[in-house]
């Protein structure tokens, strides 16, 4: 095989290196220079100590600025589907948000908005963790790389979380002057707008501002005329930093977003006219004058139409504040802080049945503001002793409004009934209806749940890796965790003017509150082959915190749920061949999760429905994640990953519809990836750049019933990219994304027993896009 050189050596390492974080020489890219050498020099990062990009034993992903610009990637959702097992969608079950994340590693995530649950997978942005679902899905802006960690994290991040971490970076204000543009246009009338300038202030003094518009009309329309799945987000990141001296720096940033989209793309999916409540709302509408019956409900063949009447609204507002100190005390010992401050305002809502009648509509107002710090300080004692001590602590407090309406008109038209009914489809042989039935009250399902929380959090975390031998490296870690968490939340039957729930400070319950102390080890081995070849064994233990519903509607399902803890085995190897032209990480793992925390339904003779969240499951889930990187030629670069995961119900403790055989939700068995590059050389200085890129899944269950009708199919999507430097100063490129048009699934929920309907959530069908970027 013909070796090649030097540098084209290093070239094949562009694209992404699962399993293996990198970051770049120098801080900005060239945006026009020959795409394929966009990482000469691969360090790692994602211990926050530098190291060599195969000397890190830890299940890691990384995608650089150039990798999700050359696949068209806009958002972690577009972006995971490049990325081994992991699942990012932007809606959660009963929410219709669009900036959402319901994100799953393995198996291990969290699917629900709902703020009075923990995400399962962290998020951090420039090492800010970000404490909410909602407001974590915008459009990428001057990003340098995103680093995904799977498994437990805690012993080097600062919140614990017991799927794993993404940490989304943006590049740092360095101390030249450039200016940069972009203007992009595609279907559905999009246009993207951006702007970026960092700018020397004076010897010691720079700042960096980056400021973009992003809007395109939504793809499923309603009969009305209204869209769904646009987007109108306007975007601001601004640093300033101060360079005291060589071992000294602060900076500080500010960000913004709004946003003011639709609702989420819905479709109603299938219909059951003969479903158990909407048949109970007929009978009882030939029965009280107070009810209109609800005719047969509308579906269309266009598969992105609906004539949903209801929710179409999805606002976002947040800001954040961040000051980081780094100090080289010595030439051993470095301490960095990050204190960041937040706050968020969100409205969100969707017509789940997808017509003009009232079957059912939610709507959600968010209101969060968070002040948190995490202290580091690293040392390297010698070549063979490395280690880190870590303090994180967060205070936050949410506001948190959400109202459901099912069936809207039942609870009047049993009031008005002269007699109970003889029995009833929802509690046979019990009797509803009549005035001042108390039994009537279980069917007032039109509720609001006003809740009001208080959440803290401090932990102390240590790392360290010893070298004891030539070839063997030990990794220990340790994390203690303190938190506390307070939940004062008041339900209301609306239309019966009565309250269900009342847990404040003032009422005679008191409000509910609940602490946990808990310590998470973390042991590892790594054993160096060769210069070429590492493989290591990792054994940790996590946890996500308990919590609160907060959609209780009976005193059974106000009460706090308790953590849920995953121990986890990883066995990995690092490779190299052929002379550095080839790539070969694989990582096999094994967890045990305890005590997951699952949100059901059942029904009760007093309460009619009652929604819960409980610690019912015990989970085994096993896999292989693999990722070859390839130099094919000079100008031909190869990527392909797959993973491989088997997960199972070891145990479900009461719960009646989840069994152990029931597949985990947003789990699927399979996923793939392959990307191919060519550079085709045009003139001596610049070269055409392609990009095919294709990804798939095996199918997946989007509810924990595993429910037929909300199940997607297995997937593939096809994107392709092309660009070209028409000068120094100047690059055009187009991109067409979801080639085959595929028709896809991202999230659904199915309410054809008892409300008739079943939803769909869709991803944009194809789309094509010009854009031109210009700097100087």
């Amino acid at each position: 095989m013909m070796l090649l050189s030097k540098r084209a050596r290093y070239i094949f390492g562009c694209t992404i290196v699962a399993c293996s974080p990198h970051m770049y020489a120098s801080n900005d890219i060239d945006l026009f220079s020959l795409d394929l050498t966009e990482l000469m020099n691969v360090k790692v990062e994602a211990r926050k100590v530098e190291e060599d990009l195969q000397n890190t034993p830890l299940s890691v992903s990384v995608m650089s600025s150039q990798f999700l610009e050359q696949r068209a990637l806009d958002n972690l959702v577009d972006a995971a589907y490049f990325i081994p097992n992991i699942d990012i969608t932007t809606v959660g079950e009963n929410s219709g948000c669009t900036h959402c994340a319901g994100i799953t590693m393995r198996g291990v995530g969290q699917v629900d908005p709902i703020p009075t649950t923990d995400p399962s997978v962290g998020l951090y942005i420039d090492g800010v963790y970000h404490a909410r679902s909602a407001g974590s899905i915008v459009n990428f802006l001057d990003i340098e790389r995103i680093e995904v960690l799977r498994g437990p994290q805690g012993t080097l991040y600062g919140k614990n979380s017991i799927g794993g971490a993404i940490n989304i970076l943006t590049r740092k204000v360095s101390d030249q002057r450039q200016i940069r543009t972009q203007l992009t246009a595609g279907e559905f009338n999009r246009f993207d707008a951006s702007f970026l300038i960092n700018q020397p202030l004076s010897e010691r003094w720079a700042a960096r501002v980056a400021v973009a518009k992003f809007t395109e009309d939504g793809f499923v329309k309603r009969l009305n005329g209204e869209l769904e799945g646009g987007q109108d987000e306007l975007a601001v990141l601004a640093k300033l930093r101060y360079q005291h001296s060589a071992t000294l720096s602060v900076e500080f940033s500010l960000d913004r977003q709004l946003q003011n989209n639709g609702s989420a793309p819905s479709v109603l999916s299938k219909k059951n006219d003969n479903a158990d409540l909407l048949s109970l709302y007929n009978v009882v509408a030939q029965l009280s004058p107070a009810v209109d019956p609800i005719p047969e409900l509308q579906t269309f063949a266009d598969p992105f139409l609906n004539a949903a009447t209801a929710e179409n609204e999805n606002h976002l507002s947040q800001t954040g504040f961040r000051g980081t100190v780094e100090w080289d005390i010595n030439e051993q010992v470095h301490l960095k802080s990050i204190t960041s401050y937040r706050t968020l305002d969100a409205i969100y809502g969707r017509d789940f049945d997808n017509n003009p009648v009232n079957i059912g509509f939610t709507h959600d107002e968010q209101t969060q503001r968070q002040l948190s710090h995490e202290f580091n300080l690293s040392g390297n004692q010698s070549d063979d002793f490395k280690w880190l001590l870590g303090l994180f602590a967060i205070d936050e407090h949410i506001d948190y409004d959400f109202r459901f309406v099912f069936l809207e008109g039942l609870y009047q038209g049993l009031e008005t009934l002269a007699a109970p009914l003889d029995g009833s489809p929802l509690s046979a042989p019990t009797s509803i209806g009549g005035p001042n039935n108390p039994l009537n009250l279980g069917l007032d399902l039109d509720n609001s749940f006003d809740n009001d929380v208080d959440n803290q959090s401090i932990a102390l975390f240590a790392h360290s890796t010893y070298q004891f031998a030539p070839k063997w490296t030990v990794t220990t870690g340790a994390r203690l965790t303190w938190e506390r968490k307070k939940q004062q939340v008041i339900t209301r039957l609306n239309v019966a003017d009565a309250i269900a729930i009342d847990r404040t400070d003032s009422s005679p319950d008191g409000a509910i509150e609940k602490s946990w102390r808990v310590f998470s080890p973390l042991l590892g081995v790594q054993y160096t082959l060769s210069k070429d070849t590492m493989y290591f064994i990792n054994a940790a233990r996590g946890f996500k915190s308990g919590g609160f519903n907060g959609v209780a509607n009976s005193a059974i399902s106000a009460r706090p749920f308790e953590p849920e803890y995953l121990t986890s085995i990883e066995l990995g190897v690092r490779s190299e061949w052929f002379d550095s032209q080839l790539r070969l990480n694989g990582t096999a793992f094994l967890l045990e999760h305890q005590d997951m925390q699952l949100r059901g339904g059942e029904s009760g003779e007093d309460s009619g429905v009652e929604i819960f969240i409980d610690n019912v499951g015990n989970t085994r889930t096993k896999g292989i994640e693999l990722e070859v990187e390839a130099l094919l030629s000079n100008t031909t670069n190869l990527s392909f990953s797959v993973s491989y995961t088997d997960a199972k119900f070891t145990d479900v403790g009461n719960a009646t519809e989840v069994t152990t055989t029931s597949k985990l939700i947003k789990t699927p068995r399979w996923t793939a990836a392959l990307s191919l590059q060519k550079l085709w050389p045009v003139t001596n200085k610049h070269s055409l750049t392609t990009r095919l890129s294709w990804a798939y899944r095996s199918e997946v269950y989007n509810d924990v019933f595993n429910s037929e009708h909300a199940k997607q199919d297995a997937i593939s999507l096809l994107n392709f990219y092309v660009s070209y430097p028409i000068n120094q100063n100047l690059k055009a490129s187009a991109f067409v994304t979801n080639l085959t048009d595929e028709y896809h699934v991202i999230g659904a929920n199915d309410f054809t027993s008892a409300f008739g309907v079943s939803e769909y959530y869709l991803a944009p069908p194809r789309r094509f896009g010009l854009s031109f970027s210009y700097q100087f």
